[in-house]
């Protein structure tokens, strides 16, 4: 069962819309019920901070990873990406998912903002430029980053 389920365009849930095009907008629905509506479906992996309320904004970074790198991807994201990040000034906390769908990219990390420019901060830009961070950034066979802001 899914721990998280997102729908872009209509749906339960908080909806959240990205700053670079207003048209997409993602159905953010955590603890969907059985009978809930199709979307991408997510299982919890792990969260660090205060991830219990919607925030005035959501970053979200997707990630494609080979099966193979994953325990290495896990190891990092957890003893310090993961960590390093929401130790960051503005970041309220953050949660990583994994794709059940077996679709691609098969990760999700989320982290909740209080402003949208909390990834171009000095913290975050020296957080995502570690030694470990460029070790295993050659496992990323893609990526996708969006700023969403949450809609009322």
């Amino acid at each position: 069962m899914a721990d998280l389920l997102i729908r872009q365009g209509q749906g339960p849930g908080l909806r959240y819309q990205d700053l670079e095009n207003s048209a997409d907008i993602w159905h953010w629905l955590e603890a969907p019920p059985q009978e809930a509506p199709d979307g991408i479906p997510y299982a919890f992996i792990a969260s660090l901070g205060d991830v219990s309320r919607p925030a005035p904004f959501l970053y979200t970074v997707e990630l494609d990873i080979a099966e193979a790198d994953l325990p290495a991807i896990f190891d990092w994201y957890e003893q310090e990406h993961l960590p390093m990040l929401t130790g960051c000034p503005g970041c309220i906390g953050g949660t990583r998912y994994r794709r059940l769908d077996g679709g691609a990219p098969n990760l999700l990390a989320a982290y909740r903002f209080e402003r949208p420019e909390v990834n171009q901060t000095p913290e975050w830009l020296a957080a995502r430029s570690t030694p470990w961070t460029e070790r295993v950034r050659p496992m990323f066979r893609a990526s996708r980053r969006f700023t969403r802001r949450l809609l009322g």
